[in-house]
């Protein structure tokens, strides 16, 4: 009797002693202001990790009585905050512009010809150059009216060169570029769009709206591997922004694979949503498997988009109001049929829907029509976006609630377009501009789509446009102070309220027992009084899955 009770001792302690080693932490980072973003704004000291996960958060002194020893990383006051979530961006668009001219802080035709004269000088053989970014806050219509494919003549006959501006309505080409796209005068202009032609009909390397496609349609090719590379490339630099997660809205054919591969070889650091396109193929090759989440804790496709319209500022956003100038595009990219069926087809196989609604107009017409499939569908837990939101009527932004729409805007495209309305359409248009307060107190979420890289991808930067609605180095602004967001509503953009959008918000958004590990340690504290905080905030580490993968203080060493 002695023997057995000895021998059930004996089990129990091992199995405190197994229970024990299993509680034990991979890592423990200690002596941060922490801020967990959970519904309580908690800020702790320390965070002990377990297999990627979330194990306890607490008191420095705490969490070292509790867990000992081990991989200790000493934060140093550091300020911490989850994973930052962009919620439209484009990894595939942002990897391949690392290795093409960026334009956008070029300031005057003089440096546009410099920034792409120094990248000649580095090409070989028949390499073609991308310039990307063109900004026209900077670069008047005098000045790009002059970039045409006799100025890019002039500095490589040898080598194919394009440029095309920061929201992609406008491009140019040399004549080696028009060669190896095959386009010659007698090419018909596309609907919606416009190839340049001189006087004399010769093509003059302009494109316009819908044609700029064109350029991307007839490039050569990139192989798989290529493709590849540059992903790999592209989602490592999204850590020096401490991006853990993008909501891709341009998933390219061959793209999901390229993301599994990368995955599977342990070189794929950041999360992915993938959005995919509701009128190509891959999305019904998708209708026909479902949705797929979380593969491997890196990727889930489970959402589909459409856009409505497009851009304010070439007059194709959907607006109430006429357009003083005949509008460039007189019928949105999408009507309300199409958004019908591609929102039935995708909730009768559980997929989200998502909506590009720049314009009031747009917004309407497409809430209307979600409307009506989400009553006769009695859809509950949809999470439908109408993203790139720019113009709203106040009662419009009223019914997102009772429909639970969610919402995505770019603050900086909102404030940037502001000092076109009255040159553009009614100036009372301005009252529309922006209503990121009252979006959020009507459906309880809003997202930031920072739509990089064609606009600024840069996290601090779009929260403090949100913050203040003031343009950098300049005197844009959006009227109605009562429409900024507060530091903390503008961080939850990217945390809290981005993983809700998509369904995800049990396992990421805030540092919290049990989610996944993802934290950005910075260097300001970015909640003090002075928002301008934000413009010099530096990621010093981003950390997924409790690991560090991207620390600037050690780099290099």
């Amino acid at each position: 009797m002695v023997k057995k009770i000895l021998n059930t001792a004996a089990i129990f302690l091992l199995i405190l002693t197994l229970s024990s080693c299993s509680k034990k932490p991979d890592t423990v980072y200690i002596n941060g202001k922490i801020y967990t973003m959970d519904n309580n704004n908690t800020i702790v000291e320390a965070v002990a990790v377990k297999e990627g996960k979330i194990l306890e958060t607490g008191t420095t002194k705490a969490i070292s009585d509790k867990y000992g020893s081990g991989n200790v990383i000493d934060l140093k006051g550091a300020v911490v905050i989850p994973g930052l979530i962009d919620a439209n961006g484009s990894i595939i668009d942002f990897s391949q512009n690392l290795n093409f001219v960026n334009l956008f802080y070029s300031k005057n035709l003089a440096e546009v010809k410099q920034a792409i004269s120094e990248r000649v000088k580095t090409l070989k053989g028949n390499e073609i150059l991308g310039c990307f970014g063109l900004n026209d806050f900077y670069i008047s219509d005098a000045e790009a009216s002059r970039i045409n494919k006799f100025f890019l003549d002039s500095l490589s006959k040898d080598n194919g060169i394009y440029v095309v501006n920061y929201n992609m309505d406008f491009a140019f080409v040399n004549s080696k570029m028009l060669t190896i796209l095959g386009i010659d005068k007698n090419i018909p202009n596309p609907p919606g769009g416009e190839i340049g032609k001189d006087e004399k009909g010769e093509l003059d390397g302009t494109f316009y709206d819908a044609a700029v496609l064109l350029i991307r349609e007839k490039l050569p090719e990139q192989s798989h591997d290529e493709m590849a590379t540059q992903v790999q490339r592209g989602a490592y630099e999204l850590l020096k922004y401490g991006i853990t997660e993008v909501h891709d809205r341009n998933i390219a054919e061959g793209g999901i694979e390229v993301f599994k591969e990368l995955i599977d070889k342990g070189n794929f650091p950041i999360r992915m949503y993938a959005i995919l396109t509701g009128n190509d193929k891959l999305f019904e090759d998708y209708l026909k498997k479902g949705i797929e989440v979380n593969y491997k804790d890196k990727l889930t496709v489970r959402s589909v988009c459409l856009d409505y319209d497009g851009a304010f500022e070439i007059q194709d956003a959907a607006m109430k109001d006429d357009y003083k100038e005949e509008p460039k595009r007189k019928i949105p990219y999408s009507d309300e049929f199409e958004v019908e069926k591609v929102f039935r087809q995708a909730s009768d196989k559980n997929f989200q829907f998502t909506v590009k609604t720049v314009g009031d107009r747009a917004f309407n017409g497409v809430l209307n029509t979600i409307e009506k499939v989400i009553k006769e569908k009695n859809l509950k837990d949809h999470r439908t976006i109408l993203s790139s939101v720019e113009f709203t009527e106040p009662n419009d932004v009223n019914r997102l609630r009772d429909l639970k729409v969610l919402t995505s805007v770019n603050p900086e495209k909102s404030i940037s377009d502001m000092p076109l309305i009255p040159q553009l359409i009614n100036p009372d248009v301005s009252k529309k501009a922006g209503l990121w307060n009252s979006i959020l107190k009507s459906s309880g979420y809003i997202l930031t789509g920072s739509e990089f890289p064609f606009n600024q991808i840069n996290p601090f930067v779009q929260m403090y446009y949100l913050t203040t609605r003031q343009m950098l180095d300049t005197v844009m602004s959006l009227p109605g102070a009562e429409q900024k967001l507060t530091m903390i509503e503008a961080l939850r953009t990217y945390t809290t309220y981005a993983a809700f959008a998509s369904f995800e918000e049990g396992i990421k958004g805030s540092i919290e027992k049990d989610k996944f590990c993802d934290m950005v340690v910075i260097s300001n504290d970015i909640f003090g009084p002075d928002p301008k905080k934000l413009l010099d905030t530096k990621v010093l580490m981003t950390i997924i899955n409790g690991k560090v993968v991207y620390d600037s203080m050690n780099a290099g060493k």
